[in-house]
């Protein structure tokens, strides 16, 4: 089942975009239900059950390890501005 929404929602999570990855997901919610109601056998069904997941997982772990990445930046800036502070007080 390929999907240009695919490639959008993997630009808009690469991105750190997260309105447009959220908009983005309800396009493809709506494409999978469609395409889910249209197949014919299990073998279908169960390819798409496994796109979605691997989509779905690739876009947590990506958006989980850019939290993480911020939240080390941020605290790399708040114990640099904690030197600066101190340092501007002689």
């Amino acid at each position: 089942m390929p999907s240009k929404t695919v490639d959008l929602l993997r630009g808009a999570v690469a991105a750190g975009d997260y309105r447009e990855m959220e908009r983005l997901l309800d396009v493809y919610r709506a494409e999978v239900e469609v395409a889910w109601k249209a197949s014919t056998s299990v073998d279908e069904r169960q390819a798409m059950a496994k796109e979605v997941t691997t989509l779905l997982t690739w876009a947590r772990e990506t958006i989980l390890a850019g939290r993480a990445h911020a939240q080390r930046k941020l605290i790399h800036l708040t114990r640099q501005s904690a030197y600066v502070s101190a340092s501007s007080l002689d």
